[in-house]
């Protein structure tokens, strides 16, 4: 009877460190699928279905890739633009992350025309993409001019270590050559 007694003792306290085990284990391996970044083959998929819809002027559908706190600037700025705006060709040249892997920075080389005027002209682009729950949202496109730009000023600002932004980005940024004639109808894509 004692034996019996010890050993349900025994198995009740082992049951229950299992248990504890197995709790710990469920919310520690569920806590790092939270917190792991979208693979980058999704960001590579996502990046292309994104630069094919901009090359077909879908804007609607090119808007999907867009994070919601941007995707009504960016509807915006391409109805301003018009049928007469459009996209010869969009080419991937370059892709960092970020140390934790939940945002890249893409340059893209980016060829388009505007009519009546058919002369094609070539600009950089800098795309930031942010994984949130294992999906890529592109979040932020400006010039390459522009985004060095902002990076110089971030950089030679008194104060700031780490600069972030909290407001929703700008895909409408100017590059520095746009002059003040042009602030109504731009001469180049400002996503």
């Amino acid at each position: 009877m004692k034996i019996e007694k010890g050993l349900r003792s025994w198995l009740a306290a082992a049951l229950v460190l299992l248990g504890t085990v197995l709790l710990v284990g469920a919310g520690c391996s569920a806590a790092q699928v939270a917190e792991r970044p979208a693979d980058p083959a999704a960001l590579d998929m996502a990046a292309r279905n994104f630069h094919k819809n901009m090359r077909w002027a879908r804007w609607e559908e090119a808007s999907q890739q867009v994070h919601e706190a941007a995707r009504e600037g960016f509807l915006g700025r391409y109805e301003e633009l018009g049928d007469d705006y459009r996209v010869v060709e969009l080419a991937l040249r370059k892709v960092e992350f970020s140390e934790d892997g939940f945002e890249a920075t893409l340059e893209v080389e980016q060829e388009w025309y505007e009519l009546p005027d058919t002369t094609v002209r070539q600009e950089r682009f800098v795309e930031r993409w942010v994984s949130e729950k294992g999906v890529w949202w592109m979040r932020e496109r400006i010039t390459r001019e522009a985004f060095r730009a902002r990076e110089r000023e971030e950089r030679d600002a008194p104060g700031t270590a780490d600069p972030t932004r909290d407001e929703a980005p700008s895909l409408d940024e100017r590059t520095p050559e746009a002059s003040p004639s042009d602030e109504g109808l731009p001469t180049e894509p400002q996503e």
